[in-house]
């Protein structure tokens, strides 16, 4: 499958502008700290696996309308969403399953028990202060689901003594509308953090065999942390958010509510010993009408987490630590019998990292101890090296699994003789993967190349009356990205190649595009600054939603602007014109995306 054009010529733009004018990119800015990789801060030239930092002003500078359309142009992302703003998404990092992905808010998994992956379309781009992306198995760190990776998206604010907060208004095409309010404050010793946002829209129509209808959005959300310091070796820190969202769609509207709870105590119980107690509370209901009848679900997780982490000396740390997890789920939908209800589980994990002038190693080994399933032991090994000053790389080797949800497991239906299968056993992954970040020619380089072999995959058996761990899949891929600063601009590229394919049917898989590239550029000017963002995607496979047979859906390119003014110290504003040449495209066959947008955005900070 050829790449886009516009994919070559813009890395070919990248490669001769980097070899030409460029200029030395700033190496004595502050160090970005990587926490969830291995559960530990970490220096991001530390970490030996694939992780992509965005921090609150590139969030704000970016204007995204979602964090869907923000993570669009991320390494290893591929994005499907059936429709426009509040439609359903499907993340496929590295191209594995879309429920493959760890999704947590401030360390909270997102895990719906139905099987749907965390509702990214739900969580709004005003409340988020930093977002960490790891690429590749995480599973024997965080047990189930990180098969593709983690995304941990963060809310807590540094908290200054005083009072302070922002009011934040956007408004834009299809009567979408964003209004947000932020307020902190606190002392030394005690801080407190209130984010409220409500975001709604009339939309677009979502389907293109439907009724030709605008299918709205409204979401309203509400963040709230607090944080206190004891002494210098006790403290505490809590978490709440909550989302309640309402989304249209052709013949009918799915209402959502979502709440995530965390508190915990943090303890130094020697200069080189600090732990911490947790617990997280994940709670999820759905109501889904439509003309076939109203599904409800309700799925519950709780969960109590001991972590600790031992500095042995300069070179050598240790984390470990268990956890409980409990989950439930309540279904109910026409012709549907629920024969159990929840599930536990307790895993033990421990990650060993050493920094030596030799090289560098890091080992994690988790074990999971399953109600259902049973046990499942993971594992994921890293070495490195700085070959010169400017010259990094590293290998690494890990397993992953994805326990089966509790629809698979319990949810019959026997009015369409389809039956649930208690005896699923988890999708197991096996991924090796090397590691090459250059700082070279006045840029910043990395690459990573991977291949992901993934087994036992939950799939209808042959009868099709019931499921059955009978498929398996091969992931190779290569991830590219370059930073670098030419005559005053700004430069980020960054380039994803898939090569996939179903084992059992030797077909690719489904809405996996083969090429994404990202260009972003980008430049300040006194109190304007601009940017424009790039992204293109190769065609890819999917299935005909009137036939239900194969189809394929045609690549695309799309454009956007930003631009904005900072009219004092406290105040902006920023207009984003999206999809500027007004691209008729899908990323889902049969379903429209939007066409060309704005929205201005008034910004005020005390």
């Amino acid at each position: 499958m050829k790449l886009l054009p516009i994919s070559l010529l813009a890395v070919k733009l990248c490669l001769s502008a980097t070899l030409g004018l460029a200029q030395e990119v700033n190496t004595e800015a502050p160090q970005e700290i990587v926490i969830s990789a291995n559960r530990l801060p970490q220096a991001a030239n530390l970490v030996m696996a694939a992780t992509t930092i965005i921090e609150r002003n590139a969030i704000r500078s970016s204007q995204s309308q979602s964090l869907i359309e923000l993570l669009s142009g991320q390494l290893g992302m591929q994005l499907a969403q059936s429709g426009g703003q509040g439609a359903q998404t499907s993340l496929f990092m590295r191209g594995t399953e879309s429920d493959h992905t760890l999704i947590l808010i401030d360390g909270v998994q997102l895990t719906n028990s139905t099987g749907a992956a965390g509702r990214l379309e739900l969580i709004p781009l005003d409340q988020i202060e930093r977002i960490e992306i790891v690429r590749g198995p995480r599973s024997s760190i965080y047990g189930s689901e990180a098969i593709g990776g983690v995304i941990n998206i963060i809310t807590n604010t540094d908290v200054e003594p005083g009072f302070g907060g922002n009011i934040s208004v956007t408004a834009g095409t299809q009567d979408s509308n964003n209004t947000n309010l932020g307020l902190q404050g606190g002392n030394e010793s005690t801080t407190l953090a209130l984010n409220l946002s409500h975001r709604e829209t009339s939309g677009i129509n979502f389907r293109e065999s439907g009724s030709a209808d605008e299918d709205g959005f409204e979401n309203d959300t509400a963040a709230l942390s607090l944080s206190h310091l004891f002494n210098n070796k006790v403290s505490f820190l809590a978490n709440y958010s909550r989302f309640d969202s309402s989304s249209d769609y052709d013949d009918g509207n799915v209402d959502i509510e979502s709440q995530q709870l965390s508190a915990g105590f943090s303890f130094a119980l020697t200069e080189n010993w600090s732990s911490s107690v947790r617990v997280e509370r994940f709670e999820e209901e759905n109501n889904d009408m439509s003309a076939f009848g109203t599904t409800k679900s309700q799925s519950k997780n709780n969960k109590i987490n001991w972590h600790n982490a031992l500095f042995l000396d300069d070179a050598n740390q240790f984390v470990f630590g268990v956890d409980h997890i409990e989950q439930k789920l309540e279904y109910a939908s026409f012709g549907a019998v629920q024969t159990d209800t929840s599930r536990d589980n307790d895993g033990i994990y421990g990650v060993y990292l050493r920094n030596a002038e030799l090289a560098e190693l890091t080992v994690s080994l988790r074990h999971d101890d399953n109600e259902r399933f049973g046990h499942q032991s993971t594992g994921s090994f890293a070495i490195g090296k700085n070959l010169n000053q400017s010259i990094r790389a590293w290998v690494s080797y890990g397993t992953a699994f994805k326990a089966p949800n509790l629809i698979d497991l319990y949810v019959n239906f026997p009015s369409f003789f389809f039956f649930a299968n208690p005896d699923l056993q988890p999708e197991t992954s096996k991924n090796i993967e090397l590691g090459l970040q250059i700082q070279a020619l006045g840029a910043q380089w990395q690459a990573n190349v991977f291949s992901n072999d993934i087994n036992d995959l939950i799939t209808a058996d042959a009868t099709f009356t019931t499921l059955a761990n009978a498929q398996k899949a091969k992931i190779n891929g290569l991830e590219t990205s370059i930073e670098l600063l030419l005559v005053g601009w700004t430069v980020n590229a960054n380039l994803t190649l898939l090569d996939h394919e179903n084992q059992s049917t030797n077909q690719e898989l489904l809405r996996r595009p083969n090429q994404t590239l990202a260009v972003n550029l980008a430049r300040k000017f006194d109190d304007f600054d601009f940017a424009l963002n790039v992204l293109a995607q190769s065609d890819h496979h999917d299935i005909d939603p009137v036939s239900f047979g194969p189809s394929m859906v045609g690549g695309f390119a799309t454009t956007d602007l930003v631009f904005g003014y900072q009219l004092n110290t406290a105040t902006s504003l920023r207009l984003r014109i999206g999809n500027l040449f007004d691209k008729d495209y899908q990323f889902v066959d049969g379903f429209y995306t939007l066409g060309r947008s704005a929205q201005l955005a008034f910004d005020y900070r005390f």
